[in-house]
This record gives C-alpha cells, sequence and structure tokens, in this order.
C-alpha cells in the first residue's frame, strides 16, 4: 500500500497521493508563488513573510522540493516585475537577493537560471548609467574605441533589420487601340492603375552590438556592414518587446534585435529585452547630450 507524499497517509496500490491532496498542494504552491512575488514588488524582506510562507507550506503539505520551486519561480517574477517598473540600485539588488537566500535557496539556482535574475542585472546597469556609476564592460565584444569612449554593453548575434518600402501600380487596363490609317494607330483610353506601396522589412546583417557612452557600434559578421553611430546623430529610439528600433538623421530607422545566447535562459532574457535596450540607449544618450552641452 503506497503513502501519500503529501499528507502521509495510505493512498491506494497504484496512486503514490490523494487527488484532493495534489489540488489542495498545487492551490497552496500558486499561493506561495503569489506571496514571494508580491513582497519582492512591495520591497519587503523574508523575515516580514516568513511566517506566512511557513503557514501556506505545512497548510498546504507542500514537500520541500516543491516548495522551494514554487519559491524560486515567484521570487524570479517578482524581480522582473520590479526590476522592470524602474531602476534597481546595487543596494536594492542585494535586497532582492537576500529573500531568497533566506528562502533556501542559493545563487547557483538562481544566477543565469531565471527570467528574475536576467531583468535585475538590467535595471541595475541602466541605474549604474543614470548615477555615474558605469564599470565598465569586460566582455567578448569589442571594437576600437575612441579615447574616453567607455564601453558600457554588448551583444553577439544580433540581426539587424531595416522598413523597405516597394511602389506597385493596381487597376489598371490596356485600353483599346484603332488603326486609323496604313501603320497608324491611335490608342483609347489605357491606364496604368494607382499606385500601392507595402513596406516590409528587410535584413542589413547579423553580428556584434556595442553600446558605450558615447555611441553605438555595429560589427556585422555575415555582410561586412560596420559602422559607428554618435548618439547626436540619433533622432529617435524606439521601444519593441524584443528588440529597438534606431532612427538616424535622413535614414530610415533600422530595428536591433538579439537572436541567440550561449544557454536557453540567456537567450530568452535577451529576446525579451526591448525594454532594457531602450531604457540604456535613452540613459545614454542623455548622459553624453549634457555631458557636451547640446
Amino acid at each position: 500500500m503506497a503513502i501519500c507524499r503529501y499528507c502521509g497517509q495510505k493512498a491506494g496500490w497504484l496512486s503514490d497521493a490523494h487527488e484532493d491532496c495534489i489540488r489542495k498542494a498545487n492551490e497552496g504552491i500558486e499561493t506561495l508563488k503569489l506571496a514571494i512575488s508580491n513582497a519582492v514588488t512591495a520591497g519587503k524582506t523574508y523575515g516580514d513573510i516568513k511566517a506566512s510562507v511557513e503557514t501556506v507550506v505545512s497548510g498546504y503539505h507542500i514537500p520541500h522540493p516543491e516548495a522551494l520551486a514554487a519559491i524560486k519561480a515567484g521570487w524570479s517574477q517578482g524581480a522582473e516585475q520590479r526590476s522592470k517598473a524602474q531602476p534597481i540600485s546595487p543596494d536594492d539588488f542585494d535586497a532582492i537577493s537576500d529573500i531568497y537566500k533566506m528562502a533556501g535557496l542559493t545563487k547557483d539556482d538562481i544566477w543565469y537560471k531565471t527570467a528574475g535574475f536576467y531583468a535585475m542585472g538590467f535595471s541595475c546597469l541602466i541605474w549604474t548609467v543614470l548615477h555615474d556609476h558605469i564599470d565598465p564592460y569586460q566582455g567578448p565584444v569589442r571594437f576600437q574605441l575612441q579615447a574616453g569612449e567607455i564601453p558600457v554593453y554588448g551583444i553577439a548575434n544580433v540581426l539587424v533589420r531595416q522598413e523597405r518600402t516597394t511602389k506597385s501600380y493596381v487597376g489598371g487596363y490596356s485600353g483599346v487601340s484603332m488603326r486609323v490609317a496604313n501603320g497608324l494607330y491611335y490608342r483609347l483610353g489605357g491606364m496604368r492603375g494607382h499606385a500601392v506601396e507595402s513596406t516590409s522589412l528587410q535584413e542589413v546583417d547579423y553580428g556584434d552590438f556595442l553600446m558605450t557612452t558615447r555611441a553605438i557600434y555595429f560589427g556585422g559578421t555575415e555582410k561586412g556592414t560596420n559602422f559607428r553611430l554618435s548618439y547626436n546623430q540619433v533622432i529617435r529610439f524606439q521601444p519593441c518587446s524584443d528588440a529597438v528600433g534606431i532612427c538616424r538623421n535622413g535614414a530610415r530607422e533600422q530595428i536591433f534585435a538579439p537572436q541567440q545566447a550561449a544557454t536557453a535562459e540567456a537567450t530568452r532574457a535577451l529576446q525579451d529585452s526591448g525594454w532594457f535596450l531602450f531604457n540604456l540607449l535613452q540613459a545614454l544618450a542623455a548622459k553624453d547630450s549634457a555631458a557636451k552641452g547640446y
């Protein structure tokens, strides 16, 4: 006779859990996720919610591994929401991290494995730019920078696309030709129709993307498209969910979209980083403009 893994009572011959116990535990898991998420977004400490967390775990008979998984998911959701709401400081980063540590999770459970961790890193980077505490980027994306220029963040495997407009004519007809003399014809009617324009995104190149304190760098690895775009040449940044649009003076908007990173979680984070790229570039451009007195 098997024992229910939730309540510890007999569960029958072919099952290790009662259906009611599974349902109750699942309800408790969702309650636990929400409690942790709300605590993170509200700026609470784990001490503020410890008693209620323990009550939920014991009251819903949630096994320890499943409770930790729920805490991890709730923490990640809350950290992501808080990070996107406004830039977080290094002190905020540490305080938010204390919640998962006090709950029994470690850096190995969280770092580079959750959306919340990546969002906190992105958000904190924006904070450092806004408060002039930039820690120079040391990653693999490298360009020859100008004197005094500081690398801030680089991304490999970025696809650049640009809007392309094509024109065609519809609704025309050929008309009729009438013979008016030997070898001479007169054409009646016949119209080309009206012009119809359609817009599509055309791939420009694929390669490395670097943001610095003074400019944007791109190095194409497929078509050899390379450029440095200083912030005073940009007239607008356009946020997208998975990319950022950059409009330079006198040119069509180009869309910069991260494609793939070293891990699946990093790829998901970069492909949801439009908010980060937009806000980071806005901050860098504003700082550069203020420094140069534009």
